[in-house]
């Protein structure tokens, strides 16, 4: 069952367990989504890349042996509308250090890889395991190789001192859940985890 962690305070009760980070990727030819899995705090974390398909896999396979899980995922996992019902930025950090809107370019490109991915993973784990579903967002310097970006973004989730947070802003917000499950509408959208720039 995948859970959007749609607020600060509801992180105190993740920390301690597992975690799967992915930098998600969409190519048809190469291992272009990067994971890094770590099974407890202290963990040793070993990131690797990976195609979509095996990516999946993965993950529901890591997913399907613990009960309760986090999944932070690099990819827009909501939507923004303005007042007219045209898309726009979800806040500050998808504007800096230039526009990367959840709607433009490669955003819009990972926002649909994220769909396909949480649907499939989705009928991939057993109905009793509980995903808690981070939104990860990198930019600049800091996105270069997958497993790295992947990294990263794990090793944020243990250091508030080191991550900002934010929680999608405009007229009309709406979740990837409410795409990948429509009969449970609506949901509440994915916190999104920004690291610090290293």
């Amino acid at each position: 069952m995948l859970i959007p962690i749609s607020s600060i305070s509801q992180l105190a009760n993740l920390r301690d367990l597992p975690v799967l980070a992915i930098d998600l990727g969409f190519s048809g030819s190469k291992a272009s989504c990067g994971l890094a899995f770590r099974e407890s705090q202290g963990a040793d974390v070993v990131p690797q890349n990976y195609r979509f398909d095996a990516c999946v896999k993965k993950a529901a396979e890591l997913f399907a042996s613990h009960k309760d899980s986090v999944l932070i995922l690099e990819a827009p996992l909501s939507a923004a509308f303005n007042s007219k019902g045209n898309p726009q930025s979800r806040g500050d950090f998808e504007g800096m250090p230039k526009p990367r809107w959840w709607s433009l370019r490669a955003g819009a490109a990972m926002a649909l890889a994220a769909q396909y991915f949480l649907k499939d993973l989705s009928q991939r784990i057993p109905k009793d395991v509980r995903c808690n579903l981070i939104e990860g967002f990198i930019t600049g310097e800091n996105s270069g190789n997958d497993a790295d970006v992947a990294a990263s973004l794990l090793s944020s989730l243990s250091s508030v001192k080191e991550t900002n947070w934010h929680q999608p802003q405009g007229s009309l917000i709406i979740s990837i859940l409410d795409w990948i499950d429509p009969s449970t509408s609506p949901h509440a959208c994915p916190i999104v985890l920004t690291p610090f720039p290293r």
